[in-house]
């Protein structure tokens, strides 16, 4: 991974830090990205220790809104001549129905729509590389998410972990339809399920939910285990060239059927471009879904 270039959101802990520490024990040069500076700044001091490697960096960035996304592709843009590997990793499962200052659910924000315009805003970048991956995290999950355009999640009918399940379904979605628009170009794409992982995430939730997280903790992987397969994607000449794909302990599997519903991830799209203000090309069709 030497002279590679590594840009990780939500890198300061869980798997994104085990990932991070990896690549640039590796050689890579690494951007982690979180909103927590405090978190980030130790994690970068922790990565840089235990990796050797000075070339490791740390934006502060609320990925939940799309203005700040904006601000951060533009210091990347001027710090970093390419990108080879993009892993939208950043993951949040809140405990309350939250909407964002730009009025976007959390959670989908957070999980879904960062990564989609953070892909986008750094097309150049990713261009610009030999052969750059795009990773995105989603997670078994998805199989119980469905996307309903014309009734989003409010206040009255909210339910975290629905709201998680389906923004893990519109990262595969997002997956599949942004490798069907990369193939004239060097630039791969794939997702991934992580496994359960025992960290702090699920920590937010309340009641059910939470109790849940810490009776099944025992059962968990950890993070260092939940790691190998984004590792795995970005390092391996085993995938290089395989795109639109979704991977489970570092194999293709297939995932929920309604993933491959090409219709729906064009839409998606469309919809996930209205909502950042980031212009949907020609590549749309009429179709509904």
């Amino acid at each position: 991974m030497k002279n590679k270039t590594v840009i990780i959101t939500g890198g300061s802990s869980g798997i994104g830090k085990v990932a991070a520490t990896e690549l640039a024990r590796q050689g890579a040069q690494v951007i982690i990205v979180s909103r927590d500076a405090a978190r980030g700044k130790a994690a970068l001091a922790e990565i840089k220790q235990e990796s050797k490697n000075e070339q490791v960096f740390f934006i502060p960035c609320d990925l939940s809104r799309m203005a700040n996304l904006k601000i951060l592709a533009l210091e990347i843009q001027s710090r970093f001549n390419h990108i080879d590997v993009l892993i939208n990793n950043a993951g949040i499962l809140p405990g309350k129905f939250t909407l964002t200052p730009e009025g976007y659910e959390l959670c989908w924000a957070t999980n879904y729509l960062s990564g989609f315009l953070l892909t986008n805003l750094l097309w150049q970048q990713l261009l610009n590389a030999e052969a750059a991956r795009v990773i995105n995290v989603s997670s078994e999950a998805h199989r119980l998410g469905q996307l309903d355009f014309n009734q989003p999640h409010t206040v009255k009918n909210y339910s975290s972990f629905t709201a998680y399940c389906d923004s893990k379904l519109a990262n595969i979605l997002f997956t599949y339809e942004l490798a069907h628009r990369l193939e004239l170009t060097s630039i791969t794409a794939n997702c991934l399920h992580p496994g359960v992982i025992a960290s702090n995430f699920g920590t937010t939730s309340f009641g059910l939910l939470k109790w849940l997280f810490k009776l099944g903790r025992p059962f968990m992987q950890s993070a260092v285990k939940g790691a190998e397969t984004i590792i795995y994607l970005a390092t391996s000449p085993e995938v290089a060239g395989v795109s639109g794909k979704y991977f489970k302990n570092k194999k293709a599997r297939k995932s929920s059927k309604e993933t491959y519903n090409t219709a729906l991830a064009k839409r998606l799209w469309r919809y996930s471009a209205a909502q950042t203000g980031f212009a949907a090309d020609d590549d749309d069709d009429d179709e509904e879904v």
